[in-house]
């Protein structure tokens, strides 16, 4: 995975290099790129969205958020009983789900671009939640970073049948040590109506919307997401050494955003006054063209190190969903934000079984993995401009 944690405060720093250059408004390197990224849209029209001047910003946010993966195993392989082969089915559900976590968090912003940490309370030692996140949230456009690191034993079930009985074996249980989910998600939206609609004024707070306005939308993501356990827990044993499974998506779709602003009143010539509420709804189904998995195995030898063989596919056609509602209510240099989103991506994959992998009495084998992965949040946000 990527060193995240070093490019966002590498991207969340360029504002402080920036706020001087613009603040003398030189014509310098630094007072451009703040032109860019920072300053106010020439397409907006001022009487339908409200511009002030780029400000820092600080917010702090509590939540409650649930995210999660569950996997679905199945597998078909020859065993040999005392030299007669027999067909062997099983199957398998591999759960890392938690409940609703309590999550605090803090953003730190300035202009059209924000840094934001999140993490869960009392997860305790065999559970977490951390996110981190980087926006750049402009009227027209936007570009949002996240990354979920994930930690929780995971919950399974497991049953053999031999020929078509399939009460062979059963087992379940939760594994002694956390399994981990990571995933990494860029989303890209672009607004077809950059005149009048702002997707920022919600979700940012650093434009205020005067009045209703709408857009279609076109939106990208791309989406890393990984699932892993321990090589030496009872899981890997009991899928031939199986431990690791990611999955790499690019997904292309089309929306509709809606601002509704129930009342809004304009800050006099002091700058104080400002009051506005404004509501969001965005809905974006996307269509999953490029969708790439892989597995990895591990088998340890009696001698040197262990062998692993990585497994790389390219799946099937997905559809996912990016929900987002959200509301802001602002005065003078002051908002509270309240927002819910909803997120899922699916995959699918197959995996031989290496014929080095597999013991004297193993002959075939094929495992073949469909997953889903989930996220929920429902956030209340406070925050302040300088």
């Amino acid at each position: 995975m990527l060193d995240l944690r070093k490019t966002l405060a590498l991207l969340v720093l360029l504002p402080a290099f920036c706020l001087p250059a613009y603040s003398q408004r030189q014509d310098s390197f630094w007072g451009k790129i703040v032109d860019v990224i920072a300053a106010p849209s020439m397409e907006l029209d001022p009487n339908a969205v409200y511009q002030p001047a780029p400000r820092w910003s600080v917010a702090v946010s509590g939540a409650l958020n649930q995210v999660g993966t569950t996997m679905d195993n199945k597998m078909e392989y020859l065993y040999a009983f005392e030299d007669d082969p027999e067909l062997l089915d099983a199957s398998s559900t591999f759960k890392l789900l938690g409940g609703v976590d309590k999550i605090v968090g803090l953003q730190v912003g300035y202009g059209n671009l924000s840094l934001g940490w999140n993490h869960q309370v009392g997860g305790g030692r065999t559970s977490a939640n951390t996110s981190f996140s980087f926006d750049y949230l402009a009227p027209g456009y936007a570009l949002q970073l996240q990354y979920y690191d994930f930690r929780r034993p995971i919950d399974y079930e497991m049953k053999i049948a031999l020929g078509h009985d399939w009460g062979y074996m059963e087992d379940s249980g939760k594994t002694e040590k956390p399994g981990r989910m990571t995933s990494f998600i860029a989303d890209a939206f672009y607004a077809f109506n950059r005149r009048t609609f702002a997707y920022s004024a919600v979700y940012k707070g650093n434009v205020i919307q005067r009045r209703s306005a709408g857009t279609w939308l076109f939106g990208v993501k791309y989406l890393q997401g990984l699932v892993e356990y321990d090589p030496d827990d009872v899981l890997s044993d009991l899928w031939f050494g199986m431990y690791r499974q990611d999955t790499r998506q690019v997904s292309f779709g089309g929306g509709f955003s809606y601002n509704l602003v129930p009342f809004h009143r304009q800050p006099g010539a002091d700058g104080k006054g400002l009051r506005n509420l404004t509501f969001n709804l965005t809905a974006i189904p996307m269509v999953t063209l490029f969708n790439q998995f892989s597995s990895t195995m591990r088998r340890e030898m009696e001698e040197g190190d262990p062998v692993l063989v990585k497994n790389v596919i390219n799946g099937k056609l997905h559809v996912n969903y990016v929900f987002k509602a959200g509301a802001i209510y602002s005065w003078d240099r002051f908002f509270v934000g309240v927002s819910g989103s909803y997120d899922r991506y699916n995959y699918r994959g197959s995996t031989a079984v290496p014929e080095d992998f597999s013991d004297d009495e193993v002959e075939f084998g094929r495992i073949y993995t469909s997953g889903r992965f989930s996220r929920w949040s429902a956030s209340l946000k406070l925050g302040v401009k300088f």
